[in-house]
């Protein structure tokens, strides 16, 4: 059956990953922000459709003339036209039903973007088929998807780690108090292992193996039992296959190095806010989201390193895309949050 009402679709468009929602239903797509195309046109295989999973199931598998395109690339639109051709099918998946109206859109977008930057990615969405598009920072949504009290008369703070990048936001009244961007995230802490490897034990691995070790054994406090783990790369002179042993305290201290620049980021954030803003702060503590959040113990962690209380969101991985569908849904009591 086809449609005449637009839908609202909230999507938090990652440089690894993209989660969409829809209306109140929650999370309806969440994929890698991938295209396979061919390597000489660019065009998206399988007539448009090799995208998200389909793309990264391609990614170790195919010949030469097919490469695996992202197209975005540190939170911004690298490839506008692929962009375009990637959400058109991400919005055919989310809608519930086919409609001749377009959805009407909210998007996150990560601190620091310039006006040309937020006008590309508007302009991707749009020609997808959006029938409009609202903007709204990825920390606030995050805030909102999160609980936060944004739009109250106290001030909150929220950390979102992504694969690229952190935000961090301080946030009161429905007002940015503060806004950090950082280069930090989950790549960072795969490539800190990588050169931790590489260092100590003259071994060389890839980044995927790396992200691997990470998300298995990576944690950011003391375990109660620390373990060895057993790798396999290449020699660093010879290049022979080799393998090596790293305790999970060596794969912490690793991990620690990039996650205490975040530290001293959400400790810059609050140090130039007036007292009663810091004394809520202090009282409210930090808002942890992103997939990086999910790392054990990284809640202890920043909370001995910033000397605030800080937890994790309910739904770390999904909280921008949530905040940003609760402001999709009611957009008038949330138009001062929009871009």
């Amino acid at each position: 059956m086809i449609r005449l009402s637009r839908e609202n679709l909230a999507i938090d468009l990652g440089p690894a990953n993209t989660i969409i929602c829809r209306g109140d239903e929650g999370v309806v797509l969440d994929q890698p922000t991938a295209a396979a195309v061919q390597t000489a046109t660019g065009r998206i295989l399988h007539n448009g459709v090799a995208v998200g999973r389909l793309a990264q199931a391609l990614r170790d598998r195919t010949p030469s003339e097919v490469s695996i395109a992202y197209p975005l690339a540190h939170g911004k639109v690298a490839d506008p036209a692929l962009c375009q051709a990637m959400m058109r099918q991400f919005l055919a998946k989310s809608q519930a039903r086919r409609s001749f109206l377009g959805p009407r859109v909210v998007c996150t977008v990560p601190s620091g973007a310039t006006m040309v930057e937020r006008a590309a990615l508007v302009a991707a969405i749009r020609g997808a088929g959006a029938a409009s598009v609202g903007l709204i920072l990825r920390s606030v949504a995050a805030a909102i998807g999160g609980g936060s009290p944004v739009l109250e008369a106290t001030a909150a703070c929220v950390c979102e780690i992504g694969s690229t990048q952190t935000d961090i936001a301080a946030t009161c009244l429905g007002e940015v108090l503060a806004e950090r961007r950082l280069p930090i995230g989950g790549v960072t802490l795969d490539q800190a292992i990588v050169d931790t490897i590489r260092a100590d034990f003259n071994l060389r691995i890839g980044r995927s193996q790396a992200e691997t070790i990470r998300l298995e054994y990576g944690a950011a406090f003391p375990r109660d039992e620390e373990l060895a783990i057993e790798i396999h790369g290449s020699d660093g002179i010879t290049g022979a296959p080799r393998t090596a042993q790293i305790t999970t305290q060596q794969l912490r201290e690793a991990i620690q190095k990039p996650l205490a620049e975040i530290a001293s980021g959400i400790r810059e954030l609050m140090q130039p806010l007036a007292a009663e803003l810091a004394g809520d702060l202090a009282q409210q503590g930090v808002l942890l989201c992103g997939g990086i959040s999910l790392t054990p113990g990284i809640a202890s962690y920043f909370s001995q390193t910033t000397g605030v209380p800080c937890r994790v969101a309910s739904m770390p991985r999904e909280a921008a895309a949530l905040g940003a569908a609760i402001v999709a849904g009611d957009s008038d009591r949330w138009r001062g949050i929009l871009l």
